[in-house]
């Protein structure tokens, strides 16, 4: 009884130091460089100029979902949507360009007429 305490205890103790030797150790620069979503598209092609846009301002992103929408053919709804990632230091710069250069467009329609982003009016030439 006292040998099988002993041997279990010793058991115990090897796999409690292997265990502890085999957790995952963050080489990459912590809780910084995690990836964060920072876009919700509604589909993969919208996904995609979203990335184009982070990427020509030089922060490096990546999309996840697209697959489920490729296999399926999904187009529009929740199934269709993907994410757009960059690592957590950049997030904020990448939300500002987002709402900046995608989401406020620089023309406002109203009829057939437009406003630029110096705020002059024109006519639609359609």
């Amino acid at each position: 009884m006292l040998m099988t305490t002993i041997v279990s205890q010793w058991l115990q103790g090897l796999f409690r130091g292997v265990r502890e030797r085999t957790q995952p150790r963050t080489a990459y620069g912590g809780d910084r460089q995690k990836p964060v979503v920072v876009y919700t598209a509604a589909n993969a092609m919208e996904a995609n100029l979203v990335k184009a846009l982070l990427e020509s301002e030089g922060i490096p992103s990546f999309t996840s979902g697209a697959a489920l929408s490729d296999v399926y053919g999904l187009t529009l709804g929740p199934l269709a949507e993907v994410k757009v990632h960059v690592v957590k230091a950049l997030a904020p710069k990448a939300r500002q360009i987002i709402d900046e250069r995608y989401l406020d467009t620089a023309e406002a329609w109203e009829d057939d007429e437009y406003v630029d982003e110096d705020g002059v009016r024109g006519e639609d030439e359609a």
